[in-house]
């Protein structure tokens, strides 16, 4: 609305243009400020924004182009600083500032621009996710190991159990970047069968290369043909005296097992686990010559 001042005096004029600045203010002021649920503020700084800055972007975004004057109220924010905060805002790319008489201010894309850094964010969520889990295998299978040894056997430890044995190989299966080399029973071969399947498999999609040697009857055959369709397989004319694995040619275990049973939850199992350089060297050998000594024979049935 525009005053007629053709017909008051200059004072008057200046009065009445007074009168209707503050009536204006008044009625602006009278108008309720945009409420902004906690959820929104908290989800905008989890994305890297100030709570001065998610509110006055989510004024803009709920409302619309908004002009200087009334952004401060509806954003709920001191007067003093909504300058820094449009500018601020308008650095990250979530607000552009129309000129005229008077500035409009506009909110850009919700998902041009943030989305993308929700992306990002769930990226490096799974791989923060990925590595807690590797890093939860470590602690669980160190619970079992004691390092009490003495200075001379400081490159020996000793795993108790056969759950610790399990998290143990569990561990350097998932750190494994080359080879491992697995020598077991027959009944071993099933409860490798059952508890590092996955592990292995997972090792051998990363490109290691995986071999796995045990003896060979009707009672494990069924695991052989599964073994056989993804991993390295040789049978064993006759059990060998150790039952052990290495990894990389630079981590050996070497496990004793008790009871020679099929369980993979309970045991008195015993493991030594070493990085000794020349130990782990003579049995990468020692697999070395089983694995070249045995031929690919046919599997004997298996039981009904």
């Amino acid at each position: 609305m525009k005053i007629d001042t053709s017909l008051f005096s200059g004072a008057r004029v200046f009065r009445l243009e007074e009168e209707w600045d503050c009536l204006v203010k008044r009625v602006d002021s009278e108008k309720p400020a945009l409420s902004v649920e906690e959820s929104e503020l908290n989800a905008l700084r989890q994305l890297g924004l100030t709570e001065y800055e998610s509110r006055l972007y989510l004024v803009l975004v709920k409302m619309g182009p908004v002009k200087a004057s009334e952004l401060s109220f509806r954003a709920q924010i001191p007067r003093t600083k909504t300058y820094g905060t449009v500018n601020e805002l308008e650095r990250k790319g979530l607000l552009r500032i129309i000129t005229g008489k008077p500035d409009v201010y506009s909110p850009a894309s919700p998902g041009e621009v943030l989305m993308p850094i929700v992306n990002k964010l769930s990226r490096q969520l799974t791989q923060a996710e990925s590595v807690v889990e590797d890093l939860m295998l470590t602690y669980q299978s160190n619970r079992f190991v004691k390092r009490d040894g003495p200075k001379e056997a400081e490159d020996f430890w000793e795993i108790q159990g056969r759950p610790g044995v399990i998290n143990k190989l569990n561990q350097i299966f998932s750190d494994a970047s080359k080879s491992v080399n697995y020598c077991t029973s027959a009944t071993g071969l099933v409860r490798a069968y059952k508890a590092h399947c996955d592990f292995l498999e997972k090792a051998s999609n990363r490109g290691v290369a995986v071999r796995i040697a045990a003896p060979v009857n009707s009672e494990n055959a069924v695991v052989v043909r599964e073994i056989a369709e993804v991993l390295e397989f040789k049978p064993l004319d006759k059990p060998f005296m150790q039952n052990f694995v290495t990894v990389d040619c630079r981590e050996l275990i070497v496990m004793e097992t008790q009871p020679e049973d099929l369980r993979t939850d309970q045991g008195a199992d015993k493991g030594i686990w070493t990085t000794n350089r020349l130990i782990v060297e003579l049995h990468s050998e020692l697999f070395e010559r089983l694995w070249n000594a045995t031929s690919v024979r046919k599997l004997p049935p298996q039981t009904a």
